[in-house]
């Protein structure tokens, strides 16, 4: 990627073809001082990992968009909870944009296409500094059999093979816009994966699962889902079961 069109001036851009994570590797920059909207990116990592502990993320070597951005203040302007969910309508942006795909948000972290995953987000906060990691499936012709009928990649999804490296500028004028404005419920409300569907979702930490119809997200970000009973119940650290 051209230097010159980074969309935070005077960023950071550090590009390897192997290493253990990009989320550890932006770490290390930030808490070395480099500014905001400094990005790691890699061809392959070793130990990439997923939203829940144990989980990892698996991408052959070259075929799919690796990447974690640092940010701090100003960017960091809004209540810290909403990261996940600006960086999921800047990533689906930035597909939509580059592809024509239709693109929907499954709360709270990964972007589908046709029902399948193309790509997931992964933030963790470390004092002053916010990570956003996200993979990007670009030229899997096929995944291993146990995902095969819940990934997708841009390759299956167009018919087209895209060079990774090539997707990060648009991800990151899109990171830039949506960390920005007030009005990022509109976007992601318009992508919401399964809303209006009777849905499971197992809520992190509480050891349950409630099912019902999502009806919405609501202004801190939070799941409403309607039981059967008609109850309305708020979630805020969870996920959606592919399974309803």
């Amino acid at each position: 990627m051209d230097a010159s069109r980074h969309s935070w001036p005077g960023a950071l851009l550090v590009e390897k073809e192997r290493t253990g994570s990009t989320m550890d590797d932006a770490l290390a920059l930030g808490l070395a001082g480099c500014p905001s909207g400094s990005v790691v990116t890699a061809a392959f990592q070793d130990s990439g990992r997923g939203r829940v502990p144990g989980r990892t993320w698996l991408s052959p070597a070259g075929e799919s968009l690796l990447a974690t951005v640092v940010l701090r203040a100003p960017e960091l302007a809004f209540p810290l909870h909403e990261i996940p969910l600006r960086a999921g309508v800047a990533l689906a942006a930035a597909v939509e944009g580059q592809t024509g795909l239709a693109v929907r948000i499954k709360w709270p972290n990964d972007i589908m296409v046709g029902g399948r995953k193309l790509c997931g987000l992964l933030c963790e906060l470390h004092g002053p500094i916010a990570l956003v990691g996200f993979g990007i499936n670009c030229n899997q012709a096929s995944f291993p059999p146990e995902i095969a009928g819940s990934a997708c990649s841009l390759l299956q999804a167009t018919g087209r093979r895209f060079t990774p490296r090539d997707l990060l500028p648009p991800v990151l004028d899109e990171l830039r816009r949506w960390v920005s404005p007030a009005d990022w419920l509109t976007p992601l409300r318009e992508r919401l994966y399964r809303r209006g569907e009777t849905v499971r979702v197992d809520i992190l930490g509480a050891a349950r699962s409630i099912e019902g119809v999502l009806l919405d997200i609501e202004g801190s970000g939070g799941l409403l889902v309607r039981l059967p009973d008609g109850r309305v119940e708020r979630v805020l650290q969870g996920e959606i079961s592919p399974d309803p």
